[in-house]
């Protein structure tokens, strides 16, 4: 490759500067790949343009990282001693080049441990000083700023190393190097850092790039005893501006470190002296005046640091000043002016404090427990924490004050802005004020476990005093809202028995007060509020119906419904036995607003009315239920009617009105049962109930089964009105009593009839669902064979390939869930097959243990699995697993150690303990034992 250093550098100029960059960026990489570039780099680096020194830094540093192996042995020294001149003569110069040189010496470093280069930081301390004696004496005029390629050096060495994948020897030589350099550097940064300047720019930089050195070291894992002292340096430098920065990070990455617990009590002193200084307290207080929220950000930081390291420091010593002080302090910044997002972001910061101090107020072990009837605390527990009984109760107490006081801050930060200013805000703004509010809104419920019913008390009277204020602006809700979210936020916490200031809320004192028209947030907030109590409404239902008044007239209010709906389906599902005496009236109110209702919530309304009707008895079931499914039905039948000559313009009415009947069989169905599995005992229960036999459940039922039937066959080919129709008929299969199910007799020849129309994975997994509830009946056994045939001939028809398989993963899946279910449930239905089909099904499922796809795959496996694996005392289960295992048994194995090969290379989670079956029944099964002990060893 021919190379003009002058072309070179004009390409360097193109790459950054921005013209044609790509180009120039391909073939510089190139360049950087030839075994010139190390001679290359040298020569850019003595160029005048910063540009080209940077990438001649650069191009030392790749070669060294990845073209190690290229470089001669003979080589090597000349490669260091450029890297060292350089950093000397350029010390002067650009930081942005000399990071890339120490860089790159580092790299060299790491590279040249233990064989070439072992003790490389005390060399290169040793170097820099003797060759920055001798180049300042001959260019007195102009002397060298040594100290920040010194500097630098230092500090990229222990990143470097800590994010380096060094082994063996050359790890434990490299940290052996940095472990014994570490009282040089320390007393290096310690001169640097105690030097008395008037802080000129020059010593500005200096003691910058010491701070962050140390903080290099202090992560890399400097022992305490060397950095005390250092610290009271950084400290001393933390309240200079130009300085703030860099101690921030420094005190920051200190007080982190795990190993500092161990000096507890001197590493708090220490900082919060600093915190809570003159200095300190005055910066806080100007930026809250100023609204300034950069000036507090970084004391901010540090505060919220150490609380969160040093908490439990924090409650033992709750009553010294200086806590205090720090404490008031993090309640400031909790409350910094300005609504978060939009104005500020610091008050999000201390949160996680306030968490976790909650925690040590309440955990015995940091605060021991005082026992109400004598003030008696364990003895242990007081030599232990050395904190007497009386310090208990005054911290107590004490917390008490300041939580109250956190409530009230908080309370007031996640109020609202006027609309005036909320209209303004941007959408991402708002979804960060949203996120807050959040936050906010769990440490809010932490703070209830330190005041517990005061705090209950606090906010259920500031709502009254809120909502009953003399001449209040009725536009002015936001403060109304806020308390009601702080309520909101703790309502996991509030005792069901509450019988003092909840019945106040929800009665006449402040839910009766609340406005029924406009106020969306605040009726929003009142909305979700209901839904969060629903358990204490179960223990205290004379408050259930005014709270549902409020709530149903919003559900048709298209801003308002989502809350309201979402209460109304907790309340609902919760307290349905004391509701149930009032259903009449539900079903009357949907009748009423059921029209007005967005789909949505319309799905939520039906589902909560429907939790209620289930608690009825059977024959009181009736009523309610065609009540509320009878518009349901209409519609669909008008729909049918018209979607004949044009499906896919009625599909989305279709889907909706399949999605409210699926809501309606999911709520009457009971909130504890599981799969209901259906034997000859269970059908004759079931028919002892008689509701089923009357003229309005078979009307039902027929109406049911001619809609599904003709939805079934128009929208034959869409596969998301098919979803819908068959989630429908599942959950009807589950309910007990099956007041909306479609009977058997029905949904078998459906289920034949609709897949080989089309066949849809959907109305498989349906059959799964018959076979799971009917397949232990012996009196279904002819259908389900039937079905069986069927489903098995046509999936066998549409899927006649290895690639057809991968191409309906859905399906081979769905499919093989299905025999699966046969083999458990019914097994001599699969047994009695025809013999062909048989063959057909064992030949699918070879097929199938040689697919990609995970899902396919994995219940492929399982089904050989549950086939090798079943009970072989049956003969004719047992010779039916020896005739395929003669036949397919090798096939098999191959097929498995393909699949053994993706999950060893592609972790594919596929194989479960029905791989140990599948191979100990081939062990018994196949006569190719060689063949199977190679497989055992694989999977070992």
């Amino acid at each position: 490759m021919d190379i003009q250093l002058a072309q070179v550098e004009q390409i360097i100029a193109q790459l950054y500067g921005n013209v044609d960059s790509n180009s120039a960026q391909e073939y510089l990489q190139t360049l950087q790949k030839q075994q010139y570039a190390w001679e290359l780099a040298p020569q850019l680096l003595a160029s005048e343009s910063v540009n080209s020194q940077f990438f001649g830094a650069h191009t030392f540093q790749v070669k060294i990282s990845r073209d190690w192996h290229t470089l001669p042995p003979d080589r090597k020294e000349w490669v260091r001693n450029e890297l060292l001149r350089w950093i000397v003569r350029l010390s002067n110069g650009p930081m942005v080049v000399i990071t890339k040189l120490c860089l790159a010496l580092t790299a060299f470093a790491l590279q040249a441990v233990p064989e070439f280069w072992t003790n490389f930081i005390s060399d290169f301390l040793n170097y820099l000083h003797t060759e920055s004696i001798t180049v300042s004496a001959q260019n007195q005029s102009q002397p060298l700023f040594i100290e920040l390629p010194l500097l630098e050096f230092l500090t990229v060495i222990p990143e470097e190393v800590l994010r380096a994948d060094l082994i063996g020897e050359r790890k434990a030589r490299v940290n052996q190097e940095l472990t014994d350099s570490i009282p040089r550097v320390m007393s290096i940064l310690e001169t640097l850092l105690s030097a008395h300047h008037e802080y000129s720019e020059r010593d500005i930089i200096l003691k910058q790039k010491c701070l962050r050195c140390l903080q290099s070291w202090i992560q890399y894992g400097v022992p305490f005893e060397m950095l005390h002292l250092l610290i009271d340096h950084v400290i001393a430098l933390f309240s200079i501006e130009s300085m703030n920065d860099a101690a921030t990070e420094v005190l920051v990455e200190f007080i982190s470190q795990t190993r500092i617990n161990y000096y507890q009590n001197t590493v708090c002193e220490k900082i919060l002296q600093c915190m809570t200084g003159d200095w300190a307290k005055s910066q806080i207080t100007k930026a809250i005046n100023d609204g300034d929220e950069l000036s507090a950000r970084n004391l901010c930081r540090l505060m919220t640091t150490f609380g969160d390291n040093f908490t439990n420091y924090v409650a033992i010593n709750f009553l010294r000043q200086d806590i205090v002080i720090y404490l008031e302090m993090m309640l400031m910044f909790a409350g910094f002016p300005g609504y978060f997002g939009q104005d500020q972001e610091i008050s999000e910061m201390p949160l996680q404090f306030w968490f976790m101090l909650q925690e040590s107020l309440c955990d015995p072990e940091v605060i021991p427990v005082i026992s109400a009837s004598d003030n008696d605390v364990s003895t242990s527990d007081i030599q232990t924490l050395n904190i007497s009984p009386t310090n208990i109760q005054q911290i107590r107490e004490s917390s008490i004050v300041i939580f109250r006081r956190l409530i009230e801050v908080l309370r007031g930060k996640v109020q609202y802005p006027p609309d005036s200013e909320w209209v303004e805000f941007t959408k991402d703004v708002k979804e960060r004020f949203w996120h807050y509010r959040r936050d906010v809104g769990d440490t809010i419920l932490n703070t209830y476990y330190v005041l517990r019913d005061q705090m209950l008390a606090f906010l259920v009277e500031l709502a009254i005093s809120q909502i009953s204020t003399p001449g209040r602006d009725q536009n002015q809700w936001q403060d109304l809202e806020s308390t009601l979210f702080c309520i909101k936020s703790i309502a996991e916490a509030v005792s069901n028995g509450e019988n003092i200031y909840l019945p106040q809320l929800f009665g006449s004192d402040v839910y009766g007060k609340l406005p029924v028209q406009g106020h969306t947030k605040l009726r929003n907030t009142a909305f979700s509020l209901i839904g969060s109590y629903a358990d204490w409404f179960k223990s205290n239902p004379q408050y259930i119906l005014s709270a549902l008044n409020y709530l149903i007239p919003a559900l048709s209010d298209i801003e308002l419904a989502l809350a309201a709906a979402t209460a109304f389906k907790e309340v609902c599902d919760i307290c349905r036995d004391s509701l149930v005496n009032g259903i009449e009236d539900l079903v009357n109110m949907y009748i009423v607003v059921g029209p007005n209702i967005q789909p949505r919530e319309k799905q939520k309304v039906i589902e909560s009315i429907a939790d209620v009707i289930q608690v009825l008895p059977p024959e009181k079931m009736v009523q309610p239920l065609l009540s509320i499914t009878s518009d349901i039905i209409q519609t669909m039948k008008d729909i049918i009617l018209h979607g004949r000559q044009n499906p896919s313009q009625f599909r989305e009415i279709i889907i909706t009105q399949l999605e409210y009947l699926t809501c309606c069989g999911r709520g009457i169905q009971p909130p504890d049962e599981n799969l209901i599995v259906i034997d000859d005992d269970d059908l004759k229960t079931k028919q002892n109930f008689a509701v089923f036999d009357s003229i309005p459940v078979q009307d039902l039922t027929n109406a049911l089964s001619e809609i599904i039937r003709n939805i079934a066959e128009i929208w034959y080919q869409d596969n998301e009105v098919i979803e819908c129709l068959c989630k429908f008929l599942n959950i009807g299969i589950r309910i007990t009593p099956n007041l909306l199910s479609i009977p058997f007799e029905i949904i078998v020849p459906l289920i034949k009839i609709s897949f080989q129309r089309h066949p849809h994975a959907n109305w498989l997994e349906t059959a799964v669902q018959i076979v799971t509830v009917y397949g232990s009946s012996p009196k279904h056994g002819v259908d389900l064979m039937d079905v069986l045939i069927s489903l098995t001939s046509t999936t066998i028809q549409h899927v006649r390939s290895k690639a057809e398989m991968e191409q309906y993963p859905d399906i081979v899946n769905s499919y093989f869930l299905l025999i699966t279910k046969f083999l458990k449930k019914c097994p001599l239905l699969l047994y009695s097959l025809p013999s062909d089909m048989f063959n057909g099904i064992m030949t699918f499922s070879v097929a199938g243990l040689g697919l990609q796809e995970r899902l396919a795959l994995k219940s492929a496996v399982n089904f050989i699995g549950e086939f090798i694996g079943q009970d072989c005392e049956n003969d004719k289960f047992a010779k039916g697993i020896e005739n395929v295992m003669m036949t397919y048994g090798l096939e098999i194995m191959r097929e498995l150690l393909l699949v053994i090969k993706l999950i060893i290379l592609y972790n594919y989670d596929i194989m479960d303990n029905k791989s140990l079956i599948i191979i100990r029944g081939l062990e018994v099964n196949c006569h190719d034992h060689l063949l199977v002990h190679y497989l055992l060893f694989y999977t070992r």
